[in-house]
């Protein structure tokens, strides 16, 4: 029998792109789930299929794993082999197969949850028992790889689950009066996050006086957000969120049509921001905006915040 494991997806609820740079982040997961299956074999083989990447069963070795480092379908199934076997300290070959309900490159963190299921699910099918936070420091140097830098939110948002307060590689939960309904908004744009964030820190060294008052005022936005979070205080929490909108747009990760859907949703919800690197993918609105962000032409995602990270199935 294959070992099966799977995690969930993320939305940030503030403080994007500030997290690259020692910043707080408040993460939440959601009920969108990737779904790895690992069997070991008799032989050294490998084969791969990833529905979400269009690879069906491809056939490979342990030497094919730099090349496949080249290509975006597979750099992070073979990151994951390469990080995870060097973890426990073993090899074997592999038949693996990821499923995801994520989609790819929208912000929901489908490369971080594809990273923390498959990393749990390799180790344990070689007799492991990894802890939560080894899997997700191994995810977010998967992640490193894939996106060039990563902060870690998404491996820790994935892999522990809840809402959480992350920073540089620790984190806190966030106890709940009431869990928020959240919208979630796609703009059907691919954003890609490693430009997204090389950009951002291009222009971090071209104005180094400015980005300090910027991160100071992320640092504030997300403590302010999560006393309103925590006290179930949705309106005061939805116009901090609209003010981290305007930041993050002010240093360019916005785009013409998460503008669209943003200010669709804000005629019911009391805050909606984009939501990842941006560039298109995800908007989050507070509360139910779905007929809003429709006539605004963006598609809806049915998901709702949940508690659990990374799990074995079955």
């Amino acid at each position: 029998m294959p070992t099966k494991a799977s995690a969930p997806g993320k939305v940030i609820l503030l403080g994007e792109h500030a997290a690259v740079y020692g910043n707080p982040v408040l993460v939440a997961s959601v009920n969108l789930r990737t779904y790895a299956s690992v069997s070991r074999r008799s032989d050294d083989r490998f084969t791969l299929t990833n529905h979400s990447t269009g690879v069906n069963g491809l056939s490979f070795s342990l030497s094919d794993l730099h090349r496949m480092k080249k290509d975006w379908g597979t750099v992070l199934t073979a990151e994951c082999i390469e990080k995870t076997f060097n973890k426990v300290g073993e090899q074997a070959g592999l038949d693996i197969e990821l499923s995801s309900e994520i989609p790819v490159s929208s912000g929901l963190g489908s490369s971080a949850s594809a990273s923390s299921a498959l990393s749990l699910a390799i180790s344990k099918e070689l007799g492991f028992e990894l802890e939560l936070q080894e899997v997700a420091e191994l995810a977010w140097g998967i992640e490193n790889i894939v996106h060039g830098k990563s902060s870690g939110v998404d491996p820790f948002g994935v892999t522990f689950g809840g809402v959480i307060r992350y920073k540089e590689g620790s984190f806190e939960r966030v106890e709940l009066i009431k869990c928020p309904e959240i919208t979630v908004g796609n703009t059907g744009i691919r954003a890609d996050t490693g430009v997204a964030v090389r950009d951002v820190m291009m222009l971090k060294k071209k104005y180094p006086e400015f980005f300090e008052h910027y991160l100071e005022a992320m640092l504030h936005i997300v403590d302010y957000g999560q006393k309103y979070l925590e006290e179930g205080d949705m309106q005061r929490l939805g116009d901090v969120m609209n003010i981290n909108h305007g930041l993050l747009s002010a240093i360019g990760v916005s785009s013409p049509e998460l503008e669209k859907l943003v200010w669709a949703a804000r005629k019911v919800s009391p805050g909606s921001k984009l939501c990842g690197s941006g560039r298109g993918g995800i908007m989050i609105a507070l509360g139910d905006a779905e007929k809003e962000i429709k006539e605004a032409g963006g598609i809806v995602i049915k998901t709702e915040l949940c508690d659990e990270g990374v799990r074995l199935e079955g």
